[in-house]
């Protein structure tokens, strides 16, 4: 499946918002509490939520378990979808239009809880994954089974990605596809992963580390290379990532970006949201110089710039130059411009003290 667009009016803080989607990777970048988060949280549960293309009555299979999925996404007070309307005066409603190449998905929320399906003529071809911003490989251990006995403060994509993780590793001519994607990684973890038990643990020439002992950004990337090589991430599917710049050393971005361009030529969409400056720098390039690129790492790159002041508005871009209003850039021109202007005065400083003591002498 490919999410080709979606039209989203008063739900969280996006007021108004439309968007043309990449089938390969989407980059979203705002300032916290610009929606970032809450866009790919809600296309998660949309697609989440689909029924199987035999399922008898689709539109109220969707609306159950739409109704549950953005519940246990979102984890607002009492389980109340209501609150996920746009704060107004008075009674209000959301409404939801996402165009996938399988169909339309169309419905609407109302302040008083009432879901209501329009239309749901897309169909699932491939897994959906979402990557929280913080890791999951070392509370893994019981964490399912906390999860599903116990009010945990987690929200739902936690126990999402656990699940995920328990699946076992691919055999055959699969298997070769996918450990040509976690090669790179396996490289940077200086060994591979496994799942031992309900334990994971960093397997190399060492000996195993358990994964509380590895570094929390390499946990990341171990997960990423477990999902790979046990079949999660496949053709078709599409891979959510909150934040993949989070604890992580900045050496590994560029990486990370490599492997979201090789992920999306092999045929999973990617949405990341990120306030990362070297990630985007990293992703905008691939754009910029294509041509320099091989052929297999070919993939279309989209920027999204999202805004919530004053009013909410969302920019579209091939670059990140494409983006007029760009707090990435901005900042570190203004980091620029702060560090000459403390040069230069600093530079005045000494020229007087130099002048100074000249006339002593």
């Amino acid at each position: 499946m490919k999410i080709l667009g979606a039209d989203i009016r008063k739900f969280t803080v996006l007021k108004q918002a439309s968007f043309d989607f990449s089938p390969g990777v989407n980059v979203f970048i705002g300032k916290n509490g610009s929606g970032k988060s809450h866009l790919m949280k809600l296309l998660y549960a949309i697609i989440k939520s689909l029924p199987p293309d035999q399922t008898t009555d689709r539109a109220r299979i969707f609306q159950q378990e739409l109704a549950k999925k953005l519940a246990g996404v979102f984890k607002p007070d009492g389980q109340a979808i209501s609150r996920l309307v746009t704060r107004t005066t008075g009674r209000a409603k959301a409404t939801i239009s996402v165009t996938t190449d399988s169909g339309k998905i169309a419905w609407r929320l109302t302040t008083l809880g009432n879901l209501h399906v329009d239309s749901v003529e897309a169909s699932m071809s491939g897994p959906a994954i979402f990557l929280p911003s913080r890791e999951t490989l070392a509370m893994y251990e019981g964490f399912i089974q906390a999860y599903e006995t116990r009010e945990l403060s987690f929200d739902e994509t936690y126990r999402d990605i656990c699940v995920l993780l328990s699946g076992s590793p691919l055999l055959g001519p699969r298997l070769a596809r996918a450990r040509s994607l976690a090669e790179p990684l396996e490289k940077i973890l200086g060994g591979s992963v496994r799942l031992t038990g309900n334990r994971f643990y960093l397997t190399s020439p060492e000996g195993n580390l358990e994964a509380h002992l590895v570094a929390e950004g390499h946990r990341k990337l171990a997960s990423l290379t477990h999902l790979v090589l046990n079949g999660s991430l496949l053709q078709n599917s599409v891979l959510f990532w909150d934040e993949p710049e989070a604890n992580l050393n900045p050496r590994l971005v560029s990486v990370v970006a490599e492997i979201l361009r090789k992920l999306a030529a092999f045929g999973i969409q990617i949405f990341v949201s990120t306030h990362d400056y070297l990630l985007t720098s990293e992703l905008s390039m691939a754009m910029e110089f294509s041509e320099l690129f091989p052929t297999e790492e070919s993939v279309d790159i989209r920027f999204f710039g999202l805004s919530v002041s004053p009013d909410f508005t969302v920019q579209t871009g091939n670059s990140l130059a494409d983006l007029t209003d760009n707090d990435l850039v901005g900042e570190f021109a203004d980091h620029y411009d702060r560090q000459s202007e403390f040069m230069r005065r600093l530079l005045n400083k000494q020229a007087g003290a130099s002048s100074v003591n000249g006339e002593r002498k």
